[in-house]
């Protein structure tokens, strides 16, 4: 049987104190990379929505569009409206990569903290896998 429970269980609290810690920065940094990853895919989400609303105002003939701000649309001329939505996408494009910079540099973390944690209880890597047992 594993005598890991749980993130919060009892056997945690049997664990010497350097593993106990290791473990919760090892929680930590997931916490991190989950919410950095809900932020990469929020910026995908908007690059996305930039790109078609970019697409279809290159289809316009006319010069006047309406953009909302809020629950009220404002007419404005789709040149600007084209210049805004460029400067927001490459700001976004900026975020992604650094959000993916960040993205890579926990994994990397999580990583070498979840070996450093198997070799503290001196298990191998084929037990943490093993999540359904």
């Amino acid at each position: 049987m594993d005598e890991r429970k749980d993130s919060d269980g009892d056997c945690v609290q049997n664990l010497p104190q350097n593993v106990q810690q290791e473990i919760t920065q090892f929680q930590q940094l997931e916490q991190q990379y989950q919410m950095i990853a809900s932020q990469l895919q929020s910026v995908d989400a908007e690059l996305k929505d930039i790109d078609s609303t970019l697409e279809e105002l290159g289809k316009l003939t006319n010069e006047d569009v309406y953009k909302s701000a809020g629950s009220v649309l404002f007419k404005s001329d789709k040149e600007t409206v084209e210049k805004e939505l460029s400067e927001r996408k490459e700001t976004l494009s900026l975020r992604k990569t650094t959000l993916e910079r960040q993205e890579t540099r926990l994994r990397t973390k999580l990583q070498e903290s979840q070996k450093k944690i198997q070799e503290m209880l001196g298990t191998s890597g084929s037990s943490a896998g093993a999540q359904g047992s």
